[in-house]
């Protein structure tokens, strides 16, 4: 039985060449292709939801083995300086490493406002670079210590310059991946008073927009479906006949659906294999717009 028509299989194979792009430019970005000079180290990818952003470059940043430490949306200013400190005091400062800040759904944590834009024109200036920010860590650490994680605390420590409230962290060793949705080369999507603080960091990294028609972005999660498995890390395994209604079903949806990442491939999945009378009702009564 022919599993999927030539049209959709050319938007698979084209999926392929996507994610095939979107890894090259990620094994860029973390280093792995040395280079005798490097005029930028710093990278941001923007694009919109569910075109494999995120799961491509999580995938090619652990299967390189690099030091890194991933900071999701929404992240506080405390969080965020508390991750960033441990894991420079760690890879950089006591290993000598170089350290991936993989930055995911960073439109609010980067590009937020004048203040946090300039925060990250700062921890990516290409002279003395530094992450520097007056957040107040004194409850953060007390916390820390009571719990035992005396490490942290240190590391928070570490970065403190007498006199200031929050901490200062060197980031001469660290390269910074951000993604974001909106496309910020586009200056109709950027309100006026945003717009040159916004090219002026944009100017600090390469740039690369990810942009296209739905059916390259279904190829794309059907190719990515096919070579990988929702759960990997528990013994259930979805068959090829289970994918490829994963797949169908949301071809046949995509223009109503809420969402269309990996994310949803892995919510449908479960629905699958814990509920295989009922799946597909519950795929229509949670996947799909109201």
């Amino acid at each position: 039985m022919k599993i999927y028509s030539q049209s959709q299989r050319n938007y698979i194979a084209e999926g392929q060449n996507q994610d095939q792009l979107l890894a090259k430019r990620v094994r860029k970005a973390i280093g792995l292709d040395k280079r005798r000079v490097e005029s930028k180290r710093h990278t941001v990818i923007s694009g919109p939801p569910g075109i494999g952003k995120s799961y491509t470059t999580m995938r090619e940043i652990k299967s390189s083995g690099v030091a890194h430490v991933m900071i999701g949306a929404g992240a506080t200013d405390a969080a965020l300086q508390i991750k960033l400190a441990y894991n420079v005091k760690k890879y950089c400062i006591d290993q000598g490493k170089e350290l991936v800040l993989f930055l995911d759904d960073a439109d609010d944590v980067v590009f937020g406002n004048k203040a946090t834009m300039n925060q990250w024109k700062m921890a990516m200036a290409k002279q003395e670079p530094v992450y520097s920010r007056d957040v107040n860590l004194t409850t953060q650490i007390n916390s820390l210590r009571k719990q035992g994680k005396d490490s942290i605390a240190d590391a928070i420590e570490y970065f403190q310059e007498e006199g200031e409230v929050g901490i200062t962290v060197p980031m001469d060793m660290v390269r910074v991946i951000i993604l974001c949705n909106k496309n910020y080369e586009d200056a109709k999507t950027i309100h006026a008073s945003k717009r040159s603080d916004v090219e002026a960091l944009i100017d600090r990294v390469r740039y690369s927009r990810l942009e296209f028609d739905w059916k390259v972005a279904w190829g794309w999660l059907s190719y990515i479906l096919q070579n990988s498995q929702p759960f990997e890390d528990v013994d259930v395994l979805l068959d090829d006949d289970q994918k490829s209604m994963i797949c169908k079903w949301m071809w046949d949806k995509w223009e109503n659906m809420r969402n269309t990442s990996y994310r949803t491939i892995e919510e449908m999945a479960e629905y699958l294999i814990d509920d295989p009378e009922d799946f597909e009702d519950e795929w229509n009564n949670f996947l799909k717009v109201r």
